[in-house]
């Protein structure tokens, strides 16, 4: 260990430097104190007062004031990078970070303001990527396309199952760690509850209850919201073979018109089916819809009043079509409600990865 001194020895050894003109050579073998320890005591042997009164060696003082230089650039790095630390940064945004502050600052104070060691960042600056990562990577490109060409309705089972049609076989979990990695899951909304509907006459009857002939149109109305206040209609038949939308019709009122358009329009392009399941809507059960079935020989077939479920089918379509479209879009106006809504149908019938509707 260092040997100590009192001060009178410092004081006397400065005396006889000063007064008595001894080299610090002599003075070393002298008293057998070594001479860069002399030369300290007489460089520091002018006190410097500081603003509380107190004083300190010169030595001290430049100690102190690279201190506060120090804490002061340190300070101004934290600033810079918004108060967080090189970890929580991560290695790619530290080393930008580092790189750009470094026409500035000193290594050492940078690291030292985002608590990072000389080793972790030498660490980082020569990391080299595997082939493991490499692949994450590129599998993270296809992945973020995927999900945001499917109206980021796809979660990481279906997105799996994208992959695998695009010659790309990996597990689930892998898909569900790198969707995780890119902060991205299914946006499918919440559940869309229909209200029952209501009538003032008898029960019709249901003809497809326990009918195993899929020989069936399903059809049913819903509502978008174009803005606060302002709803649309939606009028769809669906082919319970296929599970296609077959027919659509948008509407700024909910009238007859709205679903006999429906369905003559889907009479023209398609072969007409055994049965119609609706519910008995006033809109279903009118003389001009129910005419128009009769002519073409279709029979008609009546959920059970207030009970939806009976049409689930094209119930659960419009549920999909508000979760994973309606509720996380902004419409400017009817027109581009329109032009939307049919292309999410046309993605819906011949894109969307199913596993039910």
């Amino acid at each position: 260990m260092p040997q100590k001194y009192s001060e009178d020895v410092k004081q006397n050894i400065i005396k006889l430097y000063e007064e008595e003109h001894r080299s610090k050579v002599s003075l070393s073998r002298e008293y057998g104190i070594h001479q860069t320890t002399i030369g300290k005591w007489i460089k520091d042997k002018d006190s410097i007062l500081l603003s509380d009164g107190s004083t300190v060696s010169v030595s001290e003082f430049k100690r102190l004031k690279k201190e506060l230089k120090d804490l002061k650039e340190e300070n101004e790095i934290l600033k810079a990078g918004g108060g967080i630390t090189g970890k929580a940064l991560g290695r790619i945004q530290a080393i930008k970070f580092i790189t750009e502050k470094s026409r500035k600052y000193r290594l050492k104070i940078i690291l030292k303001a985002l608590r990072l060691s000389k080793t972790t960042y030498y660490n980082w600056l020569n990391y080299k990527p595997s082939n493991r990562s490499i692949e994450d990577s590129n599998l993270k490109d296809i992945i973020y396309g995927i999900w945001k060409e499917n109206y980021r309705a796809y979660g990481y089972i279906r997105i799996t199952i994208a992959l695998k049609r695009l010659g790309i076989h990996i597990g689930t979990s892998r898909v569900y760690r790198l969707m995780k990695e890119l902060k991205i899951r299914s946006l499918m909304g919440r559940r869309f509850k229909k209200p029952g509907t209501h009538v003032d006459y008898d029960q019709r009857q249901n003809l497809i209850k326990s009918c195993l002939n899929t020989d069936i149109w399903r059809a049913d109305i819903t509502y978008i919201e174009l803005k606060p206040g302002a709803w649309i209609y939606l009028s769809t038949i669906l082919d319970e073979r296929s599970k296609k939308i077959i027919s659509f019709n948008l509407g700024k009122q909910m009238t007859t018109n709205l679903i006999v358009i429906t369905l003559l329009n889907a009479l023209k392009k398609e072969k007409k089916p055994k049965y119609l399941h609706s519910d008995m809507g006033s809109q279903y059960t009118s003389g001009v819809f129910e005419n128009i079935l009769t002519n073409n020989k279709i029979k008609h077939s009546y959920s059970k009043q207030g009970y939806p479920y009976d049409n689930g089918t094209i119930e659960a379509f419009h549920s999909l079509l508000k979760r994973e479209f309606i509720f996380q879009t902004r419409f400017d106006n009817y027109s581009d409600l329109v032009i939307r809504i049919n292309n999410y149908i046309n993605w819906f019938n011949s894109e969307r990865i199913r596993t039910a509707v």
